[in-house]
């Protein structure tokens, strides 16, 4: 062969492999596309239905209660209160779903039983531990009894006569101010409320009928027909839009459970959770992407607006109008108690409200919720899942120990249900799907590196043979 068609057939040969590897960027692109949508949706046998229903990550729900240091004071002398932060009190979270029924419309209805078990080894003390904290069937009664109900304004009588049971601080164990105890105070209402044929639950705390139970039927899209919607709510407890807030908007249910989202994830993309503990949907914005055990992830925060008083939330103003100070949310309408949640510490609150109380140290480090999802598939692989549970103590008349009292947002214990992916998971998250990924990217970027080098290497030949060629000139020196 001569050697001019050798040169032609090595750049024919680096133009074609440059070529094959850019038209395989789209191609392979489809393909692992069409690999996801196949695997990724709900039914059984598919790669996820297992986990689906029994999380195989440890999910642990760490507790921080704040211990008030001056309650006497706070009562009788009127000052701010000053809180310790004791924690964390540890629980293994154990989620199963049952009862799933698999709908014609590609959704899924189910209950998912959630129960939790005590953990010492990562806890700071037992559950039999006190601290000084709100009495939370005082604040929820006097809150009633600031309507213009009869019935309601004669509960007065029964708190005045209650004695020692009244009292707005008390010493409360971390399970009773976690799951619930019998209230002497709620028993004398039951009582009363008896005469109107009306009654209460005489048991009260932050997660009272939380723990081996569910939250409601969800149902959720299964993605075999459209992987768009692979995870998202449909309806909840048969309701396609809550009845809480006072905007349509406020009202929609949103995203999904948190577990999983639609795959195909971009940095650009605002990601919803449903979240029953907030009676709302909320959001997450990217905030970086980091690799954990060679699996790339796209870190997603909740953004300090989330909870801001802002017109996006006016429709969370209850009564409407009513709107709190930015950083808190009022579920007062939902939990039936004067309850208002924000961000641990009341990160991104007004500073009026971090400085109601003494002990509050935001940090968005620290303090912030992050869900951290593998894009392709849109898993949830590393989760930190954050709130903080206030109460609103306001002066009611005849209650004395509100007398000196403004108005207070005080806090009651913050939580962070967190999840983290373990070797084994990270693993399988590789070899299905990570590392053929970057298979495919090797062949390709491989093939566009080997065809241009080639392609580049031969040009330089053939213009380095060219130049030879030609042949050079000898330019002698002038002899003067």
């Amino acid at each position: 062969m001569r050697k001019t068609s050798r040169e032609f057939l090595c750049l024919g040969c680096g133009i074609v492999l440059t070529a094959l590897g850019v038209i395989l960027i789209p191609v392979f692109h489809h393909v692992i596309k069409s690999y996801i949508t196949e695997k990724l949706p709900l039914k059984p046998g598919s790669m996820n239905y297992d986990a689906w229903i029994t999380p195989p990550v440890p999910v642990f729900y760490y507790v921080w209660i704040f211990d008030l240091i001056n309650p006497k004071e706070v009562v009788e002398s009127g000052e701010k209160p000053f809180v310790v932060q004791r924690g964390p009190f540890a629980y293994r979270e154990h989620r199963r779903k049952h009862d799933i029924v698999f709908n014609d419309n590609a959704t899924i209805s189910y209950k998912e039983r959630t129960w939790y078990e005590f953990v010492h080894n990562k806890s700071v003390g037992q559950e039999s531990t006190t601290f000084w904290t709100v009495n939370l069937a005082m604040v929820t009664i006097a809150s009633l009894i600031r309507s213009e109900y009869k019935w309601i304004r004669e509960l007065t009588e029964i708190i005045l006569d209650a004695g020692g049971d009244s009292r707005l601080f008390q010493k409360r164990t971390v399970k009773d101010i976690l799951w619930g105890y019998e209230d002497p105070l709620l028993k004398k209402v039951n009582k009363f409320l008896k005469k109107y044929n009306k009654s209460i639950d005489e048991k009260i705390g932050i997660f009272y009928g939380q723990n081996d139970t569910d939250n409601g039927v969800f149902t959720i899209y299964s993605g075999t027909s459209d992987i768009s919607k692979f995870a998202l709510v449909d309806e909840w407890e048969g309701m396609r839009k809550l009845s809480y807030w006072t905007t349509d908007t406020c009202n929609m249910i949103n995203g999904t459970d948190g577990t999983f989202f639609p795959p195909f994830i971009d940095k650009k993309d605002v990601l919803y959770t449903f979240c029953t503990d907030c009676c709302r949907s909320i959001y997450l914005t990217f905030n970086k992407l980091y690799v954990d055990r060679d699996i790339p992830l796209y870190s997603f925060m909740v953004p300090d607006e989330l909870f801001g008083n802002t017109s996006a939330n006016r429709g969370f103003c209850t009564p409407y109008g009513n709107c709190q100070p930015a950083g808190l949310l009022n579920v007062t309408v939902c939990r039936n108690a004067p309850i208002f949640l924000s961000q641990p510490h009341f990160l991104g609150a007004n500073t009026e409200v971090i400085h109601g109380v003494h002990g509050m140290n935001p940090t968005k480090g620290e303090h912030q919720t992050n869900i951290d999802v593998e894009p392709n598939t849109g898993i949830a692989l590393n989760v930190n899942k954050k709130l903080q549970i206030n109460v609103y103590i306001q002066n009611v008349s005849n209650i004395r120990d509100t007398a000196l009292l403004d108005h207070i947002y005080y806090p009651v214990a913050w939580v962070n249900e967190s999840a983290k992916m373990d070797d084994k998971i990270a693993d399988q998250i590789q070899s299905a799907i990570v590392t053929p990924i970057k298979t495919t990217l090797g062949v390709q970027y491989g093939l566009i590196i080997i065809g241009g080098f080639l392609t580049l290497a031969v040009l330089v030949y053939i213009i380095v043979e060219r130049i030879k060629a030609s042949g050079y000139k000898k330019i002698k020196p002038e002899k003067e």
